[in-house]
């Protein structure tokens, strides 16, 4: 994904350069003085070099997006099986693997889990010296059903500090995050990797992209007054 984001940032900044450019030209032709025939013709090419490289710029928004679009979906497939765990206390010498099959057989009632349907399990990032909030858990699981398991028992962790999220992509994250903002953590949530919002009228919807959000926060605007609490980053529904 950093490779995907330099190109982001090369492409910005080549399109600023360029546009530029071609501002100060267009900026010198017409402060020529009075008209002639050879400044109304560099006038002229000049237009329609603008157009190409309008073309050129807008061809490669759009296969950068494309590219963009195709690396994230890769990545949310290979996190299928994943999830993650929020609301563990972390301590200097800890079983993550432990603490996560005592929530899932004695919470959820899953006691078909066991600790080789796990594959990975480990705290998320690097551990901070003082006080600090407790690292979220990343959990893998061997097999798609057990995952699956998880998460239609999840809702049995309401009321406590233990949440189970799905484990997004940074891009879908940051849209994700942008929706509970603007439509209320009540009004969205995410399925497979896949950001489902309730709009105002009812209407669900399905986006995975900012791309996909930019035209609903458009279509529905937030009223004044509204307010979507952050005190709970737990997934609502599924």
């Amino acid at each position: 994904m950093s490779t995907l984001e330099e190109v982001r940032s090369a492409q910005k900044n080549l399109e600023e350069c360029v546009l530029g450019k071609m501002d100060e030209l267009e900026a010198q032709i017409q402060s020529a003085g009075p008209a002639k025939d050879t400044v109304a013709k560099v006038r002229e090419e000049f237009r329609s070099f603008r157009e190409l490289i309008f073309g050129l710029l807008g061809l490669l928004r759009k296969q950068i997006a494309e590219c963009s679009r195709v690396v994230d979906s890769l990545e949310t497939r290979t996190r299928r099986k994943a999830l993650i765990f929020t609301g563990y206390t972390e301590a200097d010498k800890e079983d993550c693997r432990a603490l996560v099959l005592d929530t899932l057989h004695n919470k959820l009632a899953l006691k078909d889990i066991t600790t080789t349907s796990i594959k990975v399990c480990h705290r998320l990032g690097a551990p901070s010296r003082g006080p600090t909030r407790s690292r979220p858990i990343l959990v893998r699981f061997s097999d798609i059903d057990h995952k699956s398991a998880v998460w239609k028992a999840k809702s049995a962790l309401k009321g406590s500090p233990i949440a189970v999220k799905e484990f997004l992509t940074r891009v879908r994250q940051a849209v994700f995050s942008k929706v509970r903002l603007h439509f209320g953590m009540s009004a969205c949530w995410t399925q497979d990797g896949v950001i489902v919002i309730r709009t105002p009228d009812g209407t669900r919807l399905k986006i995975t992209s900012m791309e996909e959000l930019n035209p609903l926060l458009i279509k529905y605007p937030k009223k004044a007054g509204e307010s979507s609490s952050s005190s709970n980053s737990g997934v609502r529904r599924t």
